[in-house]
């Protein structure tokens, strides 16, 4: 009896040291490259870490054996073709399903014979007697036959839907909401982003009919964008409005990715190059010192912090939020305001120093938050925020218009959820050689679902008499048609923005 109780519990604890120290597989699972081990456990169930973002676990399944799995990198390259070629999710899906197959087959071979070689030496040591030594392997399996039968028996698919968030993904259920409807939101408004860009390529065409400003061939055109976070059709969407009305820069206020993080910024920021044309960048309250680097790493980037460079022909100051909130919504709080308040003062500073020092006074600065903007009044004429998801344009005083952006991302992976999707906004900023706005198109690409542009063109600093407005819809046949309504009786005031036109296609 004694006999046979030593040679269960030296099995028992072989099986589990061998399992411990051998019971692990590196896999490629879909574009991840990933470490699976089997680790024995009181409760079962299955792990996923993604560091430094944190974990996920499911209650999976029952038994002594917990699965682990931890993300270690990405295969950029057949990421990148996921993102251009939305057909291929689907593709990938399935090829995912039979790479989880296939590494879980290849673990829980390793783990047995992990278990069973650990049984059979701490076998050989405790007993020094080969049949004992032998029986002490076969008890051994069977313990860890049983362990995964319990896990078959007792899997749970169902489970996956009650997820359990550890560390920074704590917040990632009131941020992008359910993964599954995320998934079918996504690819749905990849299949209507042919539709819209073809609109907005109807918008552009008709935009040079209306009766408003006119850039000529000296103008200097940017477009502003702000809170991508991480959305990679914004790259698509840059692109091809870039293209079509000719920008000669693009000044970002920040929020490029969501974590913060080498990895997303490593890849999601290398889509810069592609653009063609100076990319200015500030850090925003999501961006660490790691994506600020990996924009750097951009041949045509410019990052700025508390500096002034001349970009395009203009001379651009700025300097990212001071704070790094990742697990923050876009809401403010009052020592988070503060504390931009003072990096706005910082940049205040610099700028007045360079005003002084130089002949060409600053042309635009760049901050994140709208906070640090007010620091800023009568050192410059125009400042860029973001931060807020909202578009909004207002003077802060006679001399100073604080122009800030919507979410050029549509709010990220989570403006894909709910019922009204958020919409891509951007701004094309129209420049003198001088320096000074003229005017500017506020441009709105339609969130999921939708096939719609919209573009509302402002003059700035028109001071007297009344200006038409038009309308411009491109229709489902390819038509385009145009209307004038009568001129209204008001006259805008200086140096607050007059919108002068508006052009909305739907598909």
């Amino acid at each position: 009896m004694r006999t046979s109780v030593a040679i269960f519990l030296v099995a028992l604890v072989g099986a589990t040291i061998g399992m411990q120290l051998g019971g692990r597989a590196e896999v490629e699972i879909g574009p991840f490259q990933m470490q699976l081990a089997a680790q024995p456990s009181l409760h079962g169930g299955s792990q996923l870490r993604i560091p430094p973002l944190g974990a996920i676990s499911i209650q999976d399944h029952a038994g002594p054996v917990r699965l682990v799995a931890r993300v270690d990198g990405l295969n950029e390259s057949e990421t990148r073709q996921l993102i251009a070629d939305p057909a291929r999710i689907e593709e990938a899906t399935d090829l995912t399903t039979g790479d989880v197959k296939s590494a879980i087959t290849t673990l829980a071979l390793r783990a047995v014979g992990a278990g069973f070689l650990g049984a059979l030496l701490l076998g050989a040591v405790a007993f020094r007697d080969v049949r004992r030594t032998l029986i002490t392997g076969g008890v051994s399996l069977v313990l860890l036959a049983g362990s995964g039968g319990i896990a078959a028996a007792t899997l749970n698919p169902a489970s996956l839907s009650q997820p359990r968030y550890e560390g920074l993904l704590t917040n990632v259920p009131a941020l992008i909401g359910d993964a599954r409807s995320i998934y079918d939101n996504y690819g749905h408004y990849q299949s209507q982003l042919v539709g819209i860009l073809t609109n907005m390529s109807k918008v552009y065409e008709a935009v040079s009919t209306l009766p408003t400003y006119q850039p000529d061939p000296n103008t200097i055109r940017v477009m502003h964008v702000s809170d991508l976070h991480n959305n990679p059709t914004s790259w698509r969407v840059i692109s091809t409005i870039g293209s079509q009305f000719q920008v000669n820069a693009v000044f970002d206020t920040g929020d490029l990715t969501d974590w913060g993080s080498a990895a997303e910024a490593n890849l999601y920021a290398s889509n810069i190059t592609a653009l063609k044309v100076p990319y200015v960048f500030i850090r925003g309250n999501h961006d660490s010192d790691d994506v600020a680097r990996a924009v750097a790493a951009n041949r045509n980037a410019v990052v700025l912090d508390d500096q002034v460079r001349e970009v395009a022909g203009l001379v651009v100051a700025g300097v990212g939020s001071s704070r790094f909130t990742p697990d923050k919504t876009t809401g403010d709080d009052n020592a988070g305001k503060a504390v931009e308040a003072e990096a706005g003062e910082r940049l205040a500073k610099t700028v007045l120093r360079y005003n002084r020092e130089n002949d060409k006074s600053v042309d635009v600065m760049m901050v994140h938050e709208p906070a640090a903007a007010e620091p800023l009044k009568d050192h410059g004429p125009l400042i860029l925020a973001g931060h807020t998801h909202e578009r909004k344009v207002e003077a802060l005083d006679k001399d100073t218009l604080l122009m800030i952006e919507g979410s050029t991302g549509a709010a990220g992976l989570r403006g894909l959820q709910g019922d009204t999707p958020k919409s891509f906004e951007m701004t094309v900023l129209y420049f003198a050689q001088d320096g000074e706005l003229k005017a500017y198109d506020e441009i709105t690409v339609s969130g999921s679902g939708q096939s719609q542009v919209e573009l509302r063109r402002v003059i700035v600093g028109q001071s007297n008499g009344a200006f038409p407005s038009a309308t411009v819809t491109a229709t489902p046949s390819g038509t385009v048609t145009a209307s004038t309504p009568p001129p209204a009786n008001t006259a805008p005031v200086i140096p607050s923005p007059t919108p002068t036109s508006s052009v909305s296609p739907t598909s």
